[in-house]
């Protein structure tokens, strides 16, 4: 039963982010996501009370709770690694959806509407221990207290992927925020990706 209502609403979820991505978020109707998956709007509901609800389905998935998650946070090689590994989930959906969806989302937020940036200042605490981690070792020179810096990470991300949609998607997001997060945090320059490792980001 549990695998039914997880294959619906992966089933809806996808039919919401094609028409997401072809008519946009606000002429997307939950009647047009129905026609897309085929079901009924009670079976619509049985999942999602909106479309909303559909948008903070898609933000939870790319949280912590994910089996490929958990291995590339286990077997990356230093802790800054692991701050990357989290901020690169949320960058994974902004890139998924892309600047047109993502930036219709970003409205949303400044609504009131969404919490999208709420959501990825969750992983604060993880990100304030795995920066002190990295000080002590030496990955992060920045003298300044891990509490101070940790949530810049996540800003960084948050602001670049505002600038990705206004630009239109004219920059490689995922290479602008792996630099300036290394540069913010001034990591140790043996721990920054080379040109070659960026552009296979």
């Amino acid at each position: 039963m549990a695998e039914d209502i997880t294959r619906q609403q992966h089933r809806i979820v996808s039919a919401a982010v094609k028409l997401f991505r072809k008519l946009g978020y606000e002429k997307t109707t939950v009647n047009d996501i129905c026609k897309e998956a085929d079901i009924a709007r009670s079976t619509f509901y049985l999942s999602f009370a909106g479309k909303k609800e559909i948008i903070n389905k898609i933000l939870s998935d790319a949280r912590l709770d994910r089996e490929d998650f958990f291995e590339d946070f286990i077997s990356a090689s230093n802790d800054f690694e692991r701050m990357w590994i989290l901020c690169n989930r949320y960058l994974t959906v902004a890139i998924e959806f892309g600047p047109e969806l993502t930036g219709a989302l970003l409205r949303l937020e400044l609504m009131q509407e969404l919490d999208i940036l709420d959501a990825t200042h969750k992983v604060d605490e993880w990100m304030i221990r795995l920066t002190a981690n990295c000080q002590k070792s030496g990955v992060i020179l920045s003298p300044e207290p891990a509490e101070t810096i940790a949530p810049i990470g996540v800003d960084i991300a948050y602001y670049s992927t505002y600038e990705w949609c206004k630009k239109n998607g004219a920059f490689p997001l995922r290479q602008v925020v792996r630099r300036r997060a290394e540069a913010v945090y001034n990591v140790a320059p043996e721990y920054r990706m080379s040109e070659a490792e960026l552009a296979e980001l």
